[in-house]
């Protein structure tokens, strides 16, 4: 098992590194569009744009790694997203909001990154540790949900004594996190690894089309999944603010719902590998209702932290297991579909975040855990057509 670790040591250290100054920016970026764009309807933005980012990363990484290599991909691309957090830093200094918005797409392409670390980790590791390799990787982010969201917390204060502003020290995180990322990379990946190579998977081929098509359904299941958590996630700091509380409990609150993304990954990779996917995505999609549920009856801080908490939970569990299954069959079938995969995600989160603000103002808090609630049923109802996939 240390062997396999070794062999993904540099991933893992990139993924702490940039979730620290990602999960930091998304800590205060609703936040900031409000304190700038002074336009409640505007205050998904950012997020927005940074998902769209994301997606032009996500085929940035592909062609780069066909080209050049997988090592050379990612760290490129983070060191893109360091520019963006220097440029959302900067937005807050002359208060621009169209800035904001650059640096956010800037700073999305760099988390695009982040998230193709989990099947890099997969791709190199041995066949009988794919999935806890990729729960690894995302476990590594568990770094990101306590130390990120915790400096924004303790040096608020200090930033708003130099710059006038208690949010820009999410974007100093975000710049050095994503720096951190792309040295890990350049300084522990080793001179034999297969990162160095560039990838084999091809774009599209005629033949096992059949199967290539049932791809497509663990595409929308993990878009589902992730579409619920982001729609809670990215309303609770604005809730939080009003019903009168502070940047500090949004922090507290925030590190609870990361903590639950990503804190048991590794020991559900474990039992990935060892039974299979599908029944975890059963009891991730049931963990995801019961959240909702809860901030549906009571949205008060104690409820906010178990509801957040479970959210993330119940998307780790399917997090993990719908991307190892996507990664093995990505590598049975020679085909991006991780790459597409994330694409759609992307998209669906740019939804969210587009229509946060109206869907704030029309429904509230409460309307948008309902909106959860019946996106984890139409996603529980879709998982019985997983029996069709031939992976395991």
């Amino acid at each position: 098992m240390l062997t396999e670790i070794r062999k993904i040591s540099s991933l893992l250290l990139s993924v702490a590194f940039s979730s620290i100054g990602f999960i930091a920016s998304i800590t205060v970026t609703v936040l900031a569009a409000r304190e700038v764009s002074n336009n409640p309807l505007f205050v998904g933005f950012p997020n927005a744009v940074g998902v769209g980012g994301a997606v032009l990363g996500t085929r940035m990484i592909y062609l780069i790694s066909k080209s050049n290599s997988q090592l050379n991909a990612l760290a490129f691309i983070f060191l893109i997203g360091a520019f963006g957090g220097a440029i959302m830093f900067y937005s807050l200094i002359i208060d621009s909001f169209v800035l904001l918005l650059l640096g956010a797409f800037v700073l999305g392409i760099g988390q695009s990154a982040t998230l193709q670390t989990r099947y890099a980790a997969s791709f190199v590791a041995g066949a009988e540790f794919k999935a806890t390799a990729l729960s690894l990787a995302v476990w590594f982010s568990v770094f990101g949900s306590i130390f990120g969201p915790r400096m924004v917390g303790s040096y608020s204060n200090f930033f708003e004594n130099i710059f006038n502003s208690e949010l820009i020290v999410g974007y100093v995180i975000a710049f050095v996190g994503m720096l951190f990322a792309a040295a890990s990379l350049f300084t522990f990946t080793s001179k034999k690894s297969i990162l160095r190579s560039p990838s084999d998977l091809e774009s599209e081929s005629s033949d096992q089309s059949s199967e290539r098509k049932n791809g497509s359904l663990l595409s929308l299941l993990l878009v589902l999944n992730h579409f619920t958590m982001v729609v809670i996630m990215s309303a609770t700091p604005l809730h939080i603010q009003d019903i009168g509380e502070t940047v500090q409990l949004v922090g507290i609150i925030i590190s609870y719902h990361t903590l639950g993304m990503f804190l048991f990954s590794p020991i559900l990779g474990n039992y990935v590998d060892k039974y299979g996917y599908k029944k975890f995505t059963y009891v991730g999609t049931v963990i995801l209702f019961i959240s909702c549920l809860i901030t549906l009856i009571n949205s008060g801080p104690t409820a906010l932290k178990i509801s957040l908490y479970l959210l993330g939970l119940g998307w780790n569990f399917n997090y993990v297991a719908i991307s190892a299954a996507i990664s093995k069959f990505s590598i049975k079938y020679r085909t991006p579909l991780n790459i597409k995969s994330d694409s759609f995600v992307f998209l669906g989160s740019f939804v969210a975040h587009t229509s946060l603000g109206l869907s704030y103002l029309l429904v509230g808090y409460k309307g948008l855990s309902f909106v959860g609630i019946a996106v984890s049923i139409f996603l529980f109802y879709n998982l019985k057509n997983l029996n069709k996939l031939n992976i395991e």
